[in-house]
């Protein structure tokens, strides 16, 4: 693994654990064994470490909707692929919270990514259910974020299986 898909992964790790706003690149650093002046031969500044993990998100999320396969397995690929994003929610909410009143601009890129992520959804939804898509999107990022955040937060929980239940639900409907 190079440098910079090295330091990607101890960001999306470390946002993840102890937020945007609680990370530093000098403590990403130092993890890697890097120099500060190493992580911005790479990345210009954290905001900019932030861009390109949301980046790689819609990417991925694009790669699992744009697969061959039924709506409920290009879902289910792209629920699982969530738990591997730095989820810009997650990212708006600690961005929110550095010393300062937050780095607005971090807040901002975090709207963006959801809102392109809600967007990216919603097209294909609206494929099934015209004039539903953005709505549908909404709901079923809902689910996907909710069976990750049950999962880490309530003992006895399975992401994969809230996930697998949710995403039958979404699509096939309530049983009768």
């Amino acid at each position: 693994m190079d440098t910079r898909q090295a330091l990607l992964q101890k960001a999306r790790k470390a946002f993840a654990e102890r937020g945007y706003a609680a990370t530093s690149l000098e403590d990403l650093a130092r993890t890697l064994g890097l120099t500060k002046a190493a992580v911005y031969h790479h990345f210009a500044s954290k905001r900019a470490l932030l861009e390109a993990l949301l980046e790689e998100g819609f990417q991925e999320t694009q790669r699992a909707l744009s697969r061959p396969g039924s709506l409920h397995e290009r879902l289910m690929a792209l629920a699982l692929a969530y738990r591997g994003q730095v989820e810009p929610l997650t990212a708006l909410m600690t961005a929110h919270s550095g010393r300062r009143g937050g780095d607005q601009e971090a807040v901002l890129l975090a709207r963006e990514a959801m809102r392109r992520g809600i967007e990216q959804l919603a097209g294909v939804l609206e494929v099934e259910s015209p004039g539903h898509g953005r709505a549908l999107a909404v709901v079923f990022a809902s689910i996907v974020h909710g069976a990750y955040m049950t999962a880490q937060h309530m003992p006895g929980f399975s992401a994969e299986l809230l996930l697998r239940e949710g995403v039958d639900l979404f699509v096939r409907g309530l049983p009768e």
